[in-house]
């Protein structure tokens, strides 16, 4: 795989965030206002290329459109990508001029340093320089073993101390063995600090200074590695760390596994320093030289966002839509479709009068979807049930729960009584005025409805 390629890869996820985005804000305008200036450098700042990179873009872009007369939106991309490419500049690679070269190599703990350590000395040892590496990183727990592992890995040699010794003596060891052993490149590893340690940044201005008294004449890197993942505030890391070391360069790492690749050019717009080395991957050759014309290029890259598109549509993720869909339809066939419910209730009835389904579970749940169904179309048509044809309640239950009914007296006693009670009235007649009050006979309550319990009952 081609530099250019990797690259290409790396940038995805920035390409798809801020160029996918820009695209379709232009897109989204038929012309060039100023409301169209505000909305670009919004994106370009969600995009990690800092305000005032994105004012200083918007700034020039204004100008560029009045001068050459652009109307069309969608050729203000051209415009963006010009001047990103201007702003980027030249070229500029790691001095190695003399020997022994010096490189220091400083960063936040966390930022990659020991990692881009050892596939710089994988690339060095494959040009067949020979390398020396200090373990200045005294300060942190087994540091000094993991850069080991990558030395044995390359084929380089290692200067160590102690853990908890002097790095300033550990770094003027390394230059020592570097002139005595005719080394091309001197690698010094240093602690993570940040700018609230305050002796770790002085350490790190001692550090300097032995390399510049020791290593008098020979070229010098000072490179700091920044994490991409961390947007702005790795801006604001190499602000610090300008302050107490001479920093020549910028590693940018992990660039491939984040959207704000827009720091690129926010580094060097606003601090100056340029980026001479990004990681686009985790194998040991993904730390790449930095060339401002293939990132700009593989940024905006248009072949590659269609790639991406149509990757999208495999035939492997078609096959499964399609596939899914079949088996939808199959089922929307196998279901069964009532017209209203009446049918609905017509066939749980008569599958529950089958002698097929015999469980109980199968029973109930039709039991359940068979009164709910009454339920419902009762609401929607309420009909009075006649009282003669209305079922008595007691021959909803059981035969064993019924409670047995009086029988009733002879109908010869019953006249008997009623013709005296009559002739007892005729003989003496009660006033009107101490009559007892006629109530209203009772109206017999209408008996429930059979239900479909009482139906179970009756079948079990």
């Amino acid at each position: 795989m081609g530099i250019f390629q990797k690259i290409r890869d790396g940038l995805k996820k920035t390409r798809n965030s801020v160029i996918k985005g820009l695209r379709k804000l232009l897109g989204s305008f038929t012309k060039i206002d100023e409301e169209l200036f505000e909305q670009l450098e919004e994106t370009m700042i969600m995009g990690d290329m800092g305000a005032e990179t994105a004012i200083e873009i918007c700034d020039q872009l204004r100008d560029r459109v009045k001068e050459r007369g652009i109307t069309d939106p969608n050729d203000i991309m051209g415009l963006i990508q010009e001047i990103t490419s201007e702003m980027l500049g030249e070229d500029e690679e790691l001095n190695l001029s003399t020997q022994p070269s010096v490189i220091l190599v400083i960063g936040v703990n966390g930022a990659g340093k020991t990692t881009t350590i050892g596939k710089l000395c994988h690339q060095f040892k494959q040009e067949g320089k020979r390398v020396i590496v200090a373990a200045a990183d005294t300060f942190r727990a087994a540091a000094i073993d993991q850069l080991a592992v990558w030395t044995d890995r390359a084929g380089v040699e290692l200067v160590r101390h102690a853990e908890g010794s002097d790095p300033a003596a550990v770094v003027f060891d390394g230059i020592t063995a570097a002139k005595a052993r005719q080394c091309d490149v001197l690698i010094c590893d240093t602690a993570g600090r940040l700018h609230n340690k305050k002796n770790l940044m002085q350490e790190l201005a001692k550090i300097n200074r032995i390399i510049d008294r020791e290593a008098d004449g020979c070229a010098k890197e000072c490179l700091l590695v920044l994490d991409a993942t961390t947007g702005q505030n790795a801006v604001n890391q190499a602000r610090l760390f300008q302050e107490v070391a001479p920093i020549t360069g910028i590693v940018l790492t992990k660039l491939d596994g984040t959207a704000k690749g827009g720091i690129v050019i926010s580094i060097k717009n606003e601090l100056g320093i340029p980026v001479k080395l990004i990681g686009v991957g985790e194998g040991i050759d993904d730390l790449q030289k930095f060339e401002a014309k293939s990132f700009v290029d593989a940024l905006f890259d248009r072949d590659a966002e269609a790639d991406e598109a149509a990757a999208e549509q495999t035939p492997e993720h078609t096959g499964l839509a399609e596939e899914a869909e079949e088996e939808a339809a199959a089922l929307a066939d196998a279901a069964p479709v009532y017209p209203d419910a009446q049918s609905f209730a017509n066939s749980a009835e008569a599958d529950i009068s089958t002698e097929e389904i015999t469980p109980n579970d199968e029973v109930a749940l039709a039991a359940e979807q068979y009164e709910d169904v009454l339920t419902v179309q009762a609401e929607q048509e309420p009909e009075e049930v006649p009282v003669s044809e209305a079922v008595p309640a007691s021959e909803l239950l059981p035969e064993e729960e019924r409670i047995p009914a009086e029988e009733p007296e002879p109908a010869e006693e019953i006249s008997e009584f009623v013709t005296e009670a009559a002739d007892a009235d005729a003989e003496e007649p009660a006033p009107a005025e101490d009559a007892p009050e006629q109530t209203a006979e009772p109206e017999p309550e209408e008996p429930r409805k059979r239900g479909l319990f009482g139906f179970f009952r009756r079948k079990k």
